[in-house]
């Protein structure tokens, strides 16, 4: 490009700069003097980045996956609604007693032991619940053959 292009670029880039200005400030004060500016900024920024010359970014590479790829938790719904329910047990003693517990002594009739699930909670529903300490006593005691 020529020298003297670039100067009429340059004149004309800052002309209309200006003249969005003076629009931003008669239309809407400092408020859109300050709006005006920062679109003009971020111009700016946009204009410069796709000047900058450079290499490519390096891409992303894809996660490895620690996962054994023939099982998916889809496999397992269950499984998977059992330990968010654990999860939530610990959070809302509520949610143990409505949620948990009778799913908990369903598992436990089911395998021939009904004596696993025999925590009284906390008298307040809305306080935690069971510590995860004996959320893992109860677990391990159905996981036991």
């Amino acid at each position: 490009m020529s020298r003297r292009r670039q100067a009429v670029t340059g004149a004309a880039t800052v002309m209309g700069t200006a003249a969005a200005l003076v629009a931003g400030y008669a239309a809407a004060g400092a408020t859109g003097l300050i709006d005006v500016a920062a679109l003009a900024t971020l111009g700016v920024l946009i204009v410069a980045r796709g000047a900058v010359r450079g290499e490519k970014p390096r891409s992303v590479r894809p996660k490895k996956q620690r996962r054994d790829p023939g099982r998916r938790p889809a496999d397992f719904p269950a499984y998977a609604s059992i330990a968010s329910d654990v999860e939530w047990a610990r959070m809302s003693q509520r949610h143990y007693e409505h949620a948990l517990r009778p799913r908990l002594a369903r598992l436990a009739a089911a395998l021939g032991k009904s004596g696993a699930i025999d925590i009284t909670g906390s008298a307040d529903p809305d306080g935690p619940g069971p510590d995860l300490a004996t959320l893992e006593r109860i677990v391990t005691y159905l996981e036991a053959p």
